[in-house]
Formats: structure tokens, sequence, C-alpha cells
């Protein structure tokens, strides 16, 4: 690893010393001379309008520009806000420039034609930042998602979860509407990034505010990507069949047609390489098997082959009506999965070895319809109608077997097989409505949300769980199984909100909101015995059978307090939650009743201050109660696991807990940098945790019970420099966090308190030589350690390192892409019998031809043939290896087709 980091140190030095030579720089002030702030300046080339640097002013409106030598036509453009662009060309530039004053005029054109518009590369507005995607040097024929990996402060990792700032990104959209589905994965994948405008990130809203316009509070993101005016409307087509070795397969299609505010998407994908399907990313779609570059410590666990087809409508259908998305798609999926695992859970005075080896097949099929309507029937209201649907039905069969050892001592032994059938249903349809009056601030607010689900399961099960003492099998507690299980459970729920907002200054408003919540949820469980004399399923069970009925009904009046201003966002919430539990259920032929009335307080606070136009710091904090789920609540024993035997507690108090988070992040537009900062604490009192012990024969019998105390902290941030000069382009991204758990709970009846410990510091690099190469490195460590009291060890400790290249090459004017990722995974400390290290290597090459309508490919998955998932868990009271089956080396050719035109080209 010290070679690697030198290799990257190296690297980074010598393309430093190729940085950029001269300077342009002046002040920019406006019509009544005073200094403009945060004015975005940036040079173009003249040919293609290709960005190729920008910084903003500062405070006293100065600003320096870098570039590198220029031997062609270029143009220099400043802008503002409300005012008048600035430009000024040149025909080279050879030497620094100092252009002294620049003075902007007030933007008085009534008719847009007079002004030649330019976007500018960043823009920071309150809580939005906006990118120009013209500014983002991205490979031809990219999508979407490679955008996101060119912007600093955005992080991708290897399971597709997408943070921007240290913030969650929960929320991709297309022109402000979803794109399929929420999560946005389809249309990372398929949207080309050559038809997008703008990329914004912001605070993701609430149903509520999205409609009456409320400043935003959630700890999460949305990305909104814009398309082009000009390419609104067209055509978006691309196929592709590809066929392998092992008889690995993938065929899809996906078409989407855009006119003006219509826009209809059709998508069909069939493969065995456990793609997600639509993820063909041209001549650089490394793996399917893990997604475009994705890591292979982290490889979706077993095999699956999938089938799936959707369409998804959205329009504005009139002036009052939009249609925000109409949807249909079917999901149908074959999953094979193979599992091996070694746990020690460690008590106070000895531990227990149990090793595992598990298979299992999955078969489902899926049909999902949703919709969204908004609609204005005036100036002031807004009804948003949401309802969605879906359907699967599940076959699943699974064998597994273990052994569980004390010092090496075989204690009990189990093989099973399970074979069920099953089905889910629901329906959710939510209904909002929001009204603004004439006097600002003043806004109703109401909701109706609904859920219908319907679960039923029939499973098979064969088992024989066997019992040792000193080597020797124990008849009388020997446990063999053979029963037919049929389960069914129903859920209805419904939620009516309604507030009123009354502003009671210009800035300050306070809202008052009460909160009906109603649910019913039935179960039933029926075990029947295998009978040798009939030969059915027809001994009826009525230690494992059970039923049970409960209802919930919760009030809780609230009351919001809000301070809205230039620079701060302050609000604080409390709410009393009334709540009436009943439920009733059938034990083993005994009834049980449990009648409960709550009363408890929640809240939540926070601020969001904008230190600067470019950076913001915000605070969280709440608390809230939870209470014990009824079933844990009931003191029945339930003995449906042959290994470990359950009983509830009426004693168990309600939880609560503390929250606290911070962020901080600063995007400095002159100096290329962006870096954040993340800090967390949350307090735990009165947790339901497991009291448990073992019996001799390694038999877990488990209960419930409060503890106080348990916490966890982190603490974490990241660092973002971007170095441009010509066709050049270098980015540093080091990362670090530190986590920390505090965890008091009980093992084999004995309290015990474990201190756990993870640090995760990593660096990355992004080198971009436009249309020749691109190259990415990057070194990841992952330290863990945990100490104990009253265990029968001490400490606990692993670090598991990863280091990955991916280095493109594109020649023949782009039209041969040649491709390799490279990774290498090592841990310090694994259990025998599981592989410590390991090589992955993926390499393809690709040719474009017929103006790039056609792609053939050539990949090589896996090349080494190393490929493999094994994973250390170290947890409160156990530390578990585990290797799953993974997708291994294929060769396959591909040939993808796209066609794109807009307004009647082809592009």
């Amino acid at each position: 690893m010290k070679k690697i980091l030198w290799f990257l140190i190296f690297s980074f030095n010598f393309l430093m010393l190729n940085g950029q030579k001269f300077s342009i720089e002046g002040t920019v002030s406006n019509f009544e001379k005073k200094p403009v702030e945060n004015a975005t300046v940036y040079l173009l080339k003249q040919k293609d309008s290709t960005v190729i640097n920008y910084t903003s002013t500062n405070k006293e409106g100065k600003f320096s520009l870098k570039t590198n030598e220029l031997s062609e036509p270029s143009i220099l453009k400043v802008d503002a806000d409300k005012l008048i662009s600035y430009s000024k060309n040149f025909n080279k530039i050879d030497g620094s420039v100092n252009l002294n004053q620049i003075e902007l005029d007030k933007n008085q054109v009534t008719n847009i034609e007079e002004v030649q518009l330019t976007v500018s590369p960043v823009k920071i507005k309150k809580d939005t930042i906006e990118f120009n995607a013209n500014a983002i040097k991205v490979r031809p024929d990219s999508n979407i998602e490679e955008l996101l990996k060119n912007i600093g402060g955005v992080e991708i990792d290897n399971d597709g979860k997408i943070t921007m700032n240290g913030k969650d990104v929960d929320q991709i959209m297309i022109n402000g509407k979803p794109f399929f589905d929420k999560d946005g994965k389809i249309a990372l994948k398929n949207i080309p990034a050559d038809i997008i405008k703008n990329i914004q990130f912001t605070t993701t809203k609430t149903k509520e505010e999205e409609l009456s316009g409320k400043t935003p509070k959630s700890e999460n993101t949305t990305i909104n990507f814009t398309i082009d005016e000009k390419k609104n409307k067209g055509l978006i087509s691309r196929i592709t069949a590809g066929y392998g070795s092992d008889k690995r397969y993938e065929g899809s299609g996906f078409l989407s047609y855009f006119k003006d505010k219509a826009k209809i998407s059709l998508l069909a994908s069939s493969n065995n390489i456990n793609s997600q399907g639509f993820s063909n990313d041209e001549a650089s779609d490394m793996g399917s098997g893990r997604g475009s570059r994705g890591s292979a410590g982290n490889n979706m666990k077993g095999i699956q082959k999938s089938t799936t087809i959707g369409v998804n409508y959205s329009d504005k259908l009139s002036k009052e009506i939009d249609l925000d998305a109409l949807g249909v798609n079917h999901v149908n999926t074959n999953l094979e999965m193979a599992s091996k695992v070694s746990r020690t859970t460690f008590l106070p005075d000895y531990a227990l070895r149990t090793d595992s080896e598990n298979q299992t097949e999955n078969e489902t099929e899926q049909y999902n319809f949703n919709s969204s309507l908004k609609i204005k029937p005036d100036t002031l209201s807004t009804i948003y109608f949401s309802p969605s649907f879906s359907y699967s039905k599940t076959i699943n069969s699974r064998t597994s077997k273990s052994n569980t050892f004390r010092d090496n001592e075989l204690l009990n032994k189990s093989e099973s097989a399970n074979n069920s059938q099953s089905e889910n249903n629901s329906f959710t349809p939510n209904l909002h409505y929001s009204r603004k009056f004439k006097k600002i601030g003043r806004i109703l607010y109401a909701s109706v949300n609904t859920s219908i689900t319907e679960n039923k399961n029939n499973n098979l099960i064969k088992s024989q769980t066997l019992f040792f003492e000193n080597g020797i099998e124990d008849e009388n507690k020997k446990d063999i199984r053979d029963q037919l299980t049929k389960t069914q459970r129903q859920s209805n729920s419904y939620s009516f909100t309604t507030k009123f907002s009354e502003p009671i200054s210009d800035s300050t408003s306070v809202s008052f909101g009460l909160n009906y919540n109603s649910k019913t949820e039935t179960n039933a469980r029926i075990v029947n015995d295998f009978d040798a004399n009939s030969g059915q399923y027809s001994d009826y069970n009525i230690a494992l059978s059970n039923s049970s009925e409960e209802k919930t009904n919760q009030l809780s009046p609230a009351i919001t307090f809000e301070i809205n201003k230039k620079k701060l966002n302050l609000w604080a919430s409390a709410n009393i939650d009334l709540t009436d539990v009943k439920y009733h259920s059938l034990f083993n032929g005994q009834q049980y009743e449990l009648d409960r009335n709550f009363t408890l307080p929640d809240y939540n606070a926070g601020f969001q201050y904008h230190v600067s136009e470019n950076s913001r710091l915000s605070v969280y904090n709440s608390a809230s109660f939870t209470i014990p789920a009824s079933d844990r609540l009931i003191p029945y024993v339930d003995e449906s696991n042959p290994l470990v035997t359950y009983q509830g507690n009426p004693d168990l108090k309600n939880a609560w807990s503390n929250r606290t988070n911070l962020y901080f992040n600063n995007f400095n537009i002159p100096k290329n940098i962006n870096y954040h900062i993340n800090i967390g604490f949350t307090y735990h009192h009165n947790d339901t945790t497991n009291f448990s012990y073992y019996d001799e024969s390694g038999k877990q019998f488990v209960t419930y019970t409060n503890i106080s105390g348990n916490k966890s902290a982190n603490v974490g941030g990241g660092f973002s420099k971007t170095f441009k000069w010509g066709d050049n382009k270098l980015m540093i991204n080091p990362k670090v966090s530190l986590n920390y758990n505090y965890n008091r709970g009980f093992v084999n009846g004995q309290q015990f308190v474990g201190n756990s410990y993870t640090f995760t510091p990593g660096i990355s690099f992004l080198y971009d030589k436009k249309d020749k190469i691109n190259i990415k490195p990057s070194y990841n460590v992952n330290h863990s350690f945990s100490n104990y009291k009253n265990y029968s060890v001490e400490s606990i400790k692993n670090t598991y390192q990863t280091f990955r290249l991916e280095l493109t090459n594109y020649f023949l004017k782009t039209n041969l892409i040649f491709e390799n990722d490279f990774e290498y995974n090592t841990s310090s400390n694994i259990a025998p019998g599981f592989k410590k290290d390991f090589y992955f290597w993926n390499t393809s090459i690709g040719y474009s031809f017929y103006n790039k309508m056609f792609t053939a490919k050539v990949k090589i998955y896996d090349v080494l043939n190393q490929n493999q998932s094994v994973k250390r868990t170290i947890a409160a009271s156990y530390v578990e290896d585990r290797e799953d089956l993974i997708l291994k080396r294929y060769v396959m050719f591909t040939l993808t087709m796209k066609l794109n035109k807009f307004a009647g080209k082809k592009l």
C-alpha cells in the first residue's frame, strides 16, 4: 500500500507542475458603482462555447481567473443577477490580463431577443446550488450519472447511494417530476448528458412545503435535472443485445419521447448478469454484473435473472391540471443465493461458534402502478392526488444447515428445508390540499393518507434439530418437524392531517396542526403437522398457531414556530401524542388482552444559517418516544424456532431518544473548493433490548427488557478541489469519518458494555484530458475496533483496505474506447476458511461507428476469476464472517444501437 500512496503523490505533483500559467483579473461593480459579489466570471472557447474555466467575484467585486496559454479565439463573460452580462473577446491569450473596472448596467430589456442570454457555470441561491451541464466535461455519449460523478461534493457508493456534501440524496427529478421511480436510478442510467441544461441540488421538501411554498427543513437532498428547452422536443432510443460465455446474456430497449411538457418513456430488459436493467452506457459499461463501475467486495449477493417492462407518462393536461407521473411496470426475477457464515457469540464466561451454510432460490413476479396528479382550481389552491398499487407473488425454496460449538465441542446441529409461496397486495391513495390566502403567509393545508396491505404465505418446512451432551446425542431434546404453516396479515391505516399557518410579521409565523392516525392490523398463523395416517397436513399444532388483532388510534395536536430571514431560518415544533392501543391475541389456546393509553410529548427544532453566499450551517435536534411493539408485551412463549424461544415482557417501558445533527458546507467558486463537515449524536433511554441466556445445549431463550445509556456519535467531512488548465482537469477528494457506539446489553443473563469505533479515511483523484484519457484512482481504509467489559474477550479489531483504479482511454476521435477497472481488497482479521484478500479486474473495448449510432463491444468481467463477497461484521455481542455466492468471470459481446432526434435533427 505504501507504493500505491507514493504513486498517487507523485502523480498529483506531476500534474500540478503543468497547471495554469496566466490569469485574467478585474473588479466588477454595478450601475451604482457598488461592488458586485458572487458575479460569475467564465472563459469560453469561441468555436463551440466550451467552458475553459470559471470563478466568481469576492465581497469587493474582485476576481482572478486562471488559464493556460490559448492560441484560439475565446470569450470572457461576466454574469450577475438582474444585471446585463459583460463579454470580451480574445484572439489569443499569451499572458496575464488586467481588465481593471467592469461596470454592469441594470437589465431593463423587455425583448429577450435583444440580448444574448448566457448560463453561468455555477449559481448559488439560498439552499440551491445549480451547475451548468455544459461546463462539466464528460466523455461523449455519457449518461447523467457521469455528470454527477464529476461534481465536487457528490459521492456515489457501491450500492448506488448518492450523497451531496454529506447529505443523503433521496429524490431525483427530471424537469421537476419523477422519471419512473422516485430514487431516479432509471433516469441516471439512461438519459444522455448532452440534453441536460442545468443540475440543481436543493433541500428535499415535504408535500406540504412543496405545495405551500414553505422553507424546507429536511436533512436530505433532491437533485433535479433540467432538459435544455431546445432539446425538449424529440426522441431518445437505445437497444442493446449481448451474449457471452457460461450462457450469460443481456438485452434491453429504451425509448423516450419528449414534446414540450409531454414525455412518454418505454423500457424493457432481460438478463442473467445481475443487471438492474437499463444500465447500458455504451462502450464504458464495464460489467453489468455489478452495475457500471461497481465494487467487487460489495456486489449484489447471488446470481439473478430478471425481466422488466415498463411505461411512464407525464404531461401538462391543461392550464389547471398537471400529470406529474403515470407509470406501470412488470418485473420478474429469479435469484439464486448461497452463503457460508461463521458467527462467534461472546458470553461472559465462554464463546459459542455457529457455522452455517444456506442455499436459496427465489422467484418473484411483481406489478406496480403509480400516478400523481396536480390540480390548481384557482390561483390560490392546489390539490395533489397520488394513488399507487402493487402486487407481487413469490416462490421461495431454502435449505440450511448449522452446527454450534463451545470450545470445539458440538452442542447442537440443525438441518432444514423450506418451500414457501406468498402474495402481497398494497394500495395507497394519498390526497393533499393547500390553500393560500390574500394575506401573505396565511396558509391552510390538509392531507389524507391511506394504506391497505395484505400478505398471504404458505410455508412447508421439514427440519431436524439434534442436541448433544459430552458429544452424545440427547434423544429427549431432539426436535423434528414436518409442518405446513399458513399465515395471513392484513393492515389498514388511515391518517388525516390539517395545519393552519398565520404570519406574525414579515419573517415570523406560527402554525397550529392536528394529526389523526388510525391503524388496524390482523395476523393469523395456522400450523398443521403431517399426519402419516391420512397423508395430509391435517394435525393441528395448537402450540405454534396463533392469531392477533391490534387497533391503534392516535391524536396529535402540534404547534410550530418559524422565523425565515434572508440569512437565518429557525423553527421549533412540539406535539403531544395521545395514543390508544387495543390488542387481542390467541396463543397456544390462551387469550391475551392489552389495553393501554399513552400521552407522550415529542419535539424537533433546528436552524439553517447562511454564513455567506457560499457557505451554510444547519443544526437539527429532535426527541421522541417509541411505544413497545404489542407482541413484545404479551408474556406468550413462542417456540416456532427450535433453537430460539421468545417470551414477551408486560413491564416494558416506552423508549425515548434524542438526536442532534450538524452540517456545514462551503462552496468557494473562485478557488474551485468545496468542503463539508458533519457531526451527529444520538442518546437512547429505556431502549427495548433482548435479555437472553443459553442452556448447556446452546439453545437460546430470549425475553425483553429496557436499558438506558446507549449512545452513538459520528463526525466526518470531505474536501474537493478542482484544477483546470487547457483540456486538462484534476479533482482531488480526501474524506474521513469516525463513528463511535456505546452499547450496553445482556448476554447469558449478565450485562455487558461495549465500546466500538470505526475510522474510515479515504482519498480519490480524477484526472481527465479531454477525449484522451480518464484516470480515477482511490484508496479507502475501514478500521474497526471494539473493547468490552464483562465479556469472554476484551477487544476485537479489523482493518479492511480497498484500492481501486479506473482507467479509460479514447482513440480515433473517441470512436474507440478501451477501459479497465482494477480493485484490490484485503482484510487483516478474518476466520479460517475465508479468503483474506483478492484482486478484481474488468476490461472492455468498444468501437462506435456509423456516426456513433452503433457501438460494438467486447467485455471481460472478473478477468482473474477472483471475485468474491467476504465480509466481517463486528456487532455488540458477536463477530460474523460471511461469504456469499456472487457472479464470476464471463466474456460477452454486445451491440448497441442509439438513435436520438431533437427538433427533427439526429444527434
